[in-house]
């Protein structure tokens, strides 16, 4: 028919006739079909199945032919019309397409008898059969020629082929597929031992190997460095994408100098390549080591089915893997980035913690510099003014009855004796205040963008200051006692601010534990056996390594909910009371930031304990020990 540019499906067969030119030639053919254009539908028709099959498209292959049936099939040409059903009803078998291949037995059994009853076949028009190339190779290559017939050979078992074309296609999981065609390989195609090699970036691998009555190995390694097999037959086969089947291996071939053949004398050999859309995907190697001419036409036949049917389930395969990769993949990106964005808001809660804090201490310490120094000069002052007073008793020893009235009013001894101790006791929380200004500054301390020498114990107590109002005791138990046991340390290079939010998160999950376990408990059991968080800092033997101990003695935790701990997002607390975040974070600063290690020991009933170990980085630092 005239094309029509206009026609979108005549614009996409002129840029890429290689996907669409078949299917406007089957739309032509019906086009003429119906106009009862006979000698031009016949073109087309048979234009359309020549191109869907040399282009590798099976099921459009597949419904070319079975449209052909039809079209024959009503002109009243039933022989005609018998061979493309037939060939279409092998087609939709080889796509694994069951539903189809039942429905046309259903439809057109009368067409179908050479398939369904085998042992009435006959040859049919447009039959593929098998010849030997007999060239400068001693060997039988096999190339296919197209006669004047499109069904199978008879001599095939179309049953068996059927089940195991199903079973090919009924694989998507790569493992159980290599295994099921290997299975199959050797119960049709009468082969001792066969190899599947598979391309990757070019290059051979052998990926299965099977053996007479032992199961199927699987392995993926370059040829070179595999199982033993005939290579330069392998690159041969490989080079031309020709079937080659050598009747006897020992028997004067071109591949007779291959060092496997010298070695291993095998009998018959068969290399088929496996092709996809035209391109090499793979080969499969079989070999018979007792017998002569073991792969007959027939039995090539039936391995060329295998791997025509392997070739799309091989591909499926892939996709299927390559999906599976890469949902895997999204699914590690989105926890990466669920990581992320918690961890910003951690750090962002740590921050803002860090920066009221340090507004508190810059708030306190601006007035208490002020108290500590007009606490110096009061002292001064009163010192003055008791001197002065007594100089004024001394030579006034009888003051007017209003001054010795006024004396005893605001009891004037008193008064002298216990003003000069005020000072002292003023002096001594002016510095409590200023020490507890500098803690709240060393927990707030930033860090810089490298790692400086910090005392780690400095770092404990200033984050035990901070959580020091979650230790007093409240209408629900006693105050949590604190046990330092404070080892030896040297500064330690580390990150300081980093490190406190560590000891932040251990810290408070202790005092979780410990509020969680007073639950159900007297007053007078939680005074008997008090809670405790227990401290103990200590340095390694090769000096390489401190160690820091925050042990308490609440309930503890099963050993599921121990080996699950610093799971990202794992958390034993109510909703709303944790994220499962913070020792997920504590774990990635101490092991991926500081190159230390975070574990935790814990008996459920038996209390936990978290222990730190953080490296020494700066050697110089460790006869700087901090003696605490």
């Amino acid at each position: 028919m005239t094309a029509n540019p206009e026609d979108p499906m005549q614009h996409w067969a002129n840029h890429a006739p290689m996907n669409f030119l078949h299917k406007l030639c089957l739309v032509d053919a019906e086009k003429h079909r119906v106009l009862n254009q006979k000698m031009e539908a016949i073109e087309m028709y048979d234009r359309a199945i020549h191109l869907a099959k040399e282009n590798d498209y099976i099921q459009e292959e597949a419904l070319a032919q079975e449209l052909t049936a039809k079209f024959y099939l009503g002109w009243g040409k039933e022989k005609v019309a018998e061979a493309y059903m037939q060939q279409a009803y092998y087609c939709y078998a080889r796509w694994g397409a069951k539903a189809k291949t039942d429905d046309l037995e259903t439809r057109y059994p009368q067409l179908l008898i050479p398939i369904l009853q085998p042992q009435q076949s006959r040859p049919l028009l447009g039959e593929t059969r098998f010849q030997v190339d007999k060239s400068s190779l001693s060997d039988r290559t096999i190339q296919t020629t197209r006669s004047s017939s499109s069904s199978i050979s008879e001599s095939l078992d179309f049953a068996t082929i059927f089940k195991a074309s199903q079973a090919l296609s009924s694989q998507i999981q790569l493992k159980q597929l290599l295994c099921t065609l290997m299975q199959l390989v050797m119960e049709n195609a009468g082969a001792k031992k066969a190899a599947l090699l598979l391309l990757k970036d070019g290059t051979l691998a052998v990926e299965a190997l099977a053996n007479l009555n032992e199961s199927v190995t699987l392995l993926s390694v370059p040829l070179e460095k595999g199982e033993s097999l005939p290579i330069t037959l392998i690159d041969y086969v490989k080079r031309t994408l020709k079937t080659v089947v050598l009747d006897d291996a020992t028997a004067g071939t071109d591949f007779i100098a291959d060092s496997y053949f010298v070695q291993q004398q095998p009998k018959s050999v068969l290399c088929e390549p496996i092709l996809y859309q035209g391109k090499l995907i793979g080969l499969l190697y079989l070999e018979n080591q007792l017998t002569i001419g073991a792969f007959t036409g027939s039995r090539l036949e039936v391995v060329q089915l295998l791997c025509a049917q392997a070739a799309i389930s091989l591909e499926n395969a892939r996709l299927y893997k390559q999906s599976q990769d890469y949902a895997q993949q999204l699914e590690r990106s989105l926890e990466d980035l669920q990581q992320a964005q918690l961890q910003t808001i951690q750090n962002e809660k740590m921050a803002t913690l860090g920066n009221l804090v340090a507004g508190v201490a810059h708030e306190i310490n601006n007035p208490i510099g002020f108290i500590t120094a007009s606490v110096n000069n009061a002292e001064e002052y009163i010192q003055d003014l008791l001197a002065h007073l007594q100089c004024y008793q001394e030579h006034y020893p009888e003051p007017a009855p209003s001054v010795t009235d006024h004396a005893e009013d605001i009891d004037l001894e008193f008064l002298v004796e216990d003003l000069p101790k005020l000072i002292p006791s003023m002096k001594i929380a002016s510095q409590r205040i200023r020490e507890i200004s500098t803690t709240l500054r060393t927990f707030s301390r930033a860090d810089t963008a490298e790692k400086v020498a910090c005392n780690l114990h400095e770092g404990i107590d200033s984050t035990l200051l901070i959580l020091k109002y979650r230790l007093k005791a409240n209408d629900k138990r006693p105050a949590i006692e604190i046990v330092k046991n404070y080892g030896n340390l040297p500064l330690v290079k580390c990150f300081f601010g980093q490190l406190n939010q560590v000891f932040m998160n251990i810290l408070a999950n202790a005092i979780d534990a410990l509020d969680a376990a007073c639950v159900g408990q007297t007053w007078a059991q939680l005074q008997a056996e008090p809670k405790q968080i227990m401290i103990c800092t200590s340095r390694s033997i090769d000096l390489q390594t401190v160690t820091i101990r925050i042990k308490d003695n609440g309930p503890g935790m099963s050993e599921p909910v121990r080996l699950r701990i610093f799971d990202h997002l794992f958390t034993t607390k109510e909703v709303g009371k944790g994220t499962g975040l913070g020792l997920a974070i504590a774990r990635q600063i101490v092991e991926t930031t500081h190159g230390g290690t975070l574990d935790v020991e814990s008996t459920l009933g038996h209390g936990t304990e978290f222990i730190i170990r953080i490296p020494i980085l700066d050697k110089t630092a460790v006869s700087t020990a901090i003696d605490r």
